[in-house]
């Protein structure tokens, strides 16, 4: 609240421009979500042990990949915030009372990150969390290693979801494992070599948009 009143504030009295005012909201947004999940996985790994790999190795991080006005840095003060989860590979926990896969830890963990930053209190919320932008959506897991992300977007990806990861940020979590992953999916946001279905599909995203436009 104390962050919130100061862009507003900053942003009313023509001491921020716009520029300044989207990009102060978009880091309030990312600092929330990095220091949740710290503390959460924090708590997490207390009780359930730490996710590491199959060849072993130090302990696994949730990646959290910022989509749309987040990524880009441009959230303004009503923006959802548009999350994607991911882990770097297979494997289960150590150190807990008995070891549990990777993908139920840190799908438990992103459960918990959602909730506390989407469900209303008695002082309100964070920030609402919209995780329709990942991996086959709402009937999608809720988060995927590495390995498959990669099969996704080269067997399943559409159009679309090539043009929104040209905004994705990683926003929290493990930054290098991050970058990682975003060297992974270059290849499919970035098209070596553009074809006529290309040109098509932007002309129809396009006329969509404009229609929506229209409509409101």
């Amino acid at each position: 609240r104390r962050e919130m009143v100061r862009i507003a504030w900053r942003d009313l009295a023509a001491w921020a421009d716009l520029a300044e005012t989207l990009a102060d909201l978009s880091a309030l947004a990312a600092a929330c979500v990095e220091y949740a999940l710290r503390r959460l996985d924090d708590w997490q790994s207390r009780d359930l042990g730490e996710p590491r790999g199959h060849g072993g190795g130090g302990r696994l991080s949730l990646v959290v990949i910022g989509m749309g006005k987040l990524g880009a840095g441009e959230l303004n003060f009503s923006s959802d915030i548009d999350l994607i989860f991911a882990y770097p590979e297979e494997g289960e926990t150590h150190g807990g009372k008995s070891p549990i896969a990777n993908q139920e830890y840190f799908t438990r963990l992103a459960r918990r990150l959602i909730h506390v930053l989407h469900t209303p209190t008695a002082e309100g919320f964070v920030f609402r969390v919209d995780m329709r932008l990942r991996p086959f959506g709402d009937s999608g897991p809720l988060v995927m290693d590495f390995d498959a992300m990669e099969e996704y977007y080269q067997s399943h990806g559409r159009e679309w979801e090539r043009y929104a990861w040209i905004k994705a940020a990683v926003v929290a979590g493990d930054r290098d494992a991050g970058a990682q992953l975003m060297a992974l999916l270059r290849p499919f946001v970035y098209r070596r070599y553009l074809d006529f279905g290309a040109y098509e599909s932007l002309r129809a995203m396009k006329l969509l948009i404009e229609t929506e436009v229209r409509c409101k």
